[in-house]
């Protein structure tokens, strides 16, 4: 895996390149493919990350040896699986900019700590806001901080705000769909 795939990357955080994603969509039944990647995804198509170090700008760029379909007028997909980590504690999924959570989205609009995911009553997952600095949006509609109101219930095809940095969220079946779809 290279440093631009590893989930690490201090670029993209923990989102994958969606070439990354490709093989094992073709592959894999969906089942299988769940269980390796997750069930539910923010789908990221990145120009830039605004990097937390200071007013540089940190450029997400994908290896020249990358598929060209991965990119759209110089912009680069990238899928964050939204799934508990090694290091988690609980039930709860964590999104931020550091290192320490399960979704990590290195831009300088994101708290270090900034939202939660868990699972919704009656299946799917819901977004709660961990009282960020610059809040959590799902469709333009504020997401309350824990405490001040309910979580917000995501579905295939929402708009999902992290601070400024915003994401299609997407379920497996949706993910699939659009590789599929996208095919090389």
């Amino acid at each position: 895996m290279t440093q631009a795939q590893s989930p690490n990357s201090v670029e993209h955080g923990s989102g994958i390149p969606i070439s990354a994603l490709r093989a094992d969509a073709r592959d894999l039944s969906p089942e299988d493919f769940e269980d390796r990647h997750g069930s539910a995804f923010l789908m990221l198509a990145a120009a830039e990350l605004r990097s937390p170090g200071g007013p540089s700008m940190t450029v997400v760029n994908l290896e020249s040896d990358d598929d060209p379909a991965d990119h759209t007028a110089g912009l680069s997909l990238l899928a964050y699986p939204i799934r508990r980590g090694e290091q988690s504690v609980g039930h709860l999924v964590t999104l931020g900019r550091t290192a320490n959570n399960d979704v990590v989205i290195p831009d300088i609009s994101v708290s270090r700590f900034h939202a939660f995911a868990k699972e919704a009553q009656g299946g799917g997952l819901a977004i709660q806001d961990a009282g960020s600095t610059n809040g959590t949006m799902v469709n333009s509609d504020s997401v309350p901080s824990q405490g001040q109101g309910p979580p917000t219930k995501l579905k295939a095809g929402d708009s999902v705000r992290l601070g400024q940095v915003e994401f299609s969220f997407l379920d497996v079946r949706s993910l699939l769909d659009f590789l599929r779809a996208h095919e090389a």
